[in-house]
């Protein structure tokens, strides 16, 4: 990301036994609220999902947008594309509603 490259720049000038501990700390900050971003947003889109097309949750209940967000996030995007997209039918596009070719229907 534009953030880790622009520390690391910023520590180039030091030898590196001696990088201000700043840099280091705010490494780790960037990286753990990334993280942090990328699993609330994932789990709030499988929630959104979910509510739209009125499908239950099967385990983990009251958690279990969570639970995949976090231990299972390549799967839990793998599924949302399924259930919102009919990829073998229709070519998947860039830049479009719903990031597939024009005329294609909604998937349910």
């Amino acid at each position: 990301s534009i953030y880790a490259v622009s520390l690391e720049i910023a520590q180039m000038g030091y030898d590196p036994a001696y990088v201000p501990l700043a840099i280091p700390l705010m490494k780790a900050l960037g990286a753990i609220l990334f993280t942090l971003w990328s699993v609330y947003s994932l789990c709030k889109t499988r929630e959104n999902i979910r509510l739209r097309y009125s499908i239950p949750e099967e385990r983990c209940i009251g958690c279990e947008d969570l639970c995949c967000s976090l231990w299972c996030s390549c799967l839990t995007t793998a599924q949302l594309l399924r259930h919102t997209g009919e990829y073998e039918k229709y070519r998947g596009k860039l830049f479009t509603q719903d990031g597939l070719e024009a005329g294609a229907p909604e998937a349910v």
